[in-house]
């Protein structure tokens, strides 16, 4: 903790000298943008981001026949600072989250070239829509179940280029930060390509196509190993039913496909999701996953898109100030860890989810989830808990940023 309070206050002592260089006069007081706190010289040549979010959540398990305990949990607590001085941008985001420093972005960008960001630093490495969108913008408590075959932020350098319906990135990375590989093994390498096309973008909707590839290999701590392993969509219970076992693994290839588009208050998205890993002396294993969701701002609100993300988020504004906005959604998750053929069974889930959320401001908002969770008779933990569960989850919670 004592590290990262100092390496916080190293950047935000870094941030604030750029700006004594950059800005001709002191910095005004400070606005709200998309729920962010924001600082700006009278010149315009600097701005800095203050941006904290706190996410509280509860679950109730029932129905199942593995031990699930329900409770409450702080699932996010993180306080991240975003200076900007004329072409450069910056990034320092920690979780405080389970009593632990998780480092998740921290970055330098260069913006000089038009419509260009290079990036280098802890980041994420771009793959899926579902997984580029902040979770100040995702639609229900947890991301869907294929999000385990996603890889997280990782330590690299990319390139993101856009024009006025599109958007193509590509990155090498490394691992993520803070992995310590005490056996002189080589560190992981990660390439990542993403491209998204909006055929249609306008004040009442949008239309977003977009693919992914990536090519991993195993990170140095592993040993040549790697592992896919997912929780249920709930993170108040730490059972992840679904789970390879580790493989001895030379690398694996993973692709995306997505689709998403809105009308008015109305958004359709979805995603298939696959990985193939080549294996040591024994024949790949092939991992699948695929959801889609349907969701209604009952109140009349309407999604905002961002070309230069290439995701369909961002603050929603709450068209009657008193009321606030509602939205009702709907999800079916699949997630296939099974394949026979190369020896490898570790499970299959399919979930279906209700969810309702009330954001009386742009920045908070209170979930509500129910989730029907169907599990074969391979989905044990990698022999941790017995197979063919089926059970229920209630969970809620709620979400600040600012």
């Amino acid at each position: 903790m004592k590290k990262i309070f100092i390496l916080s206050l190293l950047v935000l002592g870094g941030a604030l000298a750029l700006a004594a260089q950059e800005a001709e006069t002191p910095a005004v007081a400070g606005h709200s943008e998309d729920g962010l706190l924001v600082f700006q010289s009278e010149d315009g040549k600097f701005q800095f981001r203050l941006d904290g979010r706190i996410n509280l959540a509860w679950a109730l398990y029932s129905g199942n026949d593995n031990p699930l305990g329900n409770g409450m949990e702080v699932r996010r607590a993180r306080l991240g600072l975003k200076p900007v001085w004329g072409d450069w941008v910056a990034q320092f985001d920690i979780d405080f989250a389970g009593n632990e420093d998780d480092v998740k972005d921290m970055w330098i960008g260069y913006r000089g070239f038009k419509n260009m960001q290079i990036t280098l630093g802890n980041h994420k490495s771009q793959y899926s829509v579902e997984e580029v969108t902040s979770s100040r913008y995702i639609t229900f408590l947890e991301r869907a179940l294929p999000n385990a075959l996603v890889p997280d932020r990782r330590l690299g350098l990319s390139v993101a280029k856009w024009g006025k319906n599109w958007r193509v990135f590509g990155g090498l990375f490394g691992e993520e930060a803070g992995n310590v590989d005490e056996n002189g093994e080589n560190e992981a390498l990660n390439y990542n390509f993403r491209l998204s096309y909006v055929p249609v973008l306008s004040d009442n909707g949008f239309v977003h196509i977009g693919g992914s590839y990536g090519h991993s290999t195993p990170f140095a701590s592993d040993e040549g190993r790697v592992r896919f392993r997912a929780r249920p969509e709930t993170h108040v219970a730490d059972n992840r039913f679904l789970h390879t076992g580790w493989m001895d693994a030379e690398s694996w290839d993973s692709f995306g496909l997505e689709l998403a588009a809105s009308a008015g208050p109305v958004l359709v998205q979805g995603e298939y999701l696959g990985t193939s890993v080549k294996q040591i002396e024994a024949p790949r294993a092939n991992f699948s996953g695929y959801y889609a969701f349907a969701s209604w701002m009952i109140t009349g609100e309407k999604r905002p898109y961002s070309v230069e993300e290439g995701e369909p988020a961002g603050p929603i504004q709450p068209k009657n100030k008193k009321l606030g906005a509602f939205e009702l959604a709907v999800r079916v998750s699949n997630l296939n860890l099974n394949d026979m053929g190369a020896d490898v069974m570790g499970g299959k889930a399919d979930n279906v989810t209700l969810a309702l959320n009330w954001r009386p401001y742009a920045n908070l908002r209170f979930m509500v989830n129910y989730t029907f969770v169907n599990l074969d008779p391979y989905a044990t933990g990698n022999d941790d808990y017995s197979g063919n569960d089926d059970f229920r989850v209630l969970q809620g919670g709620f979400y600040f940023s600012f």
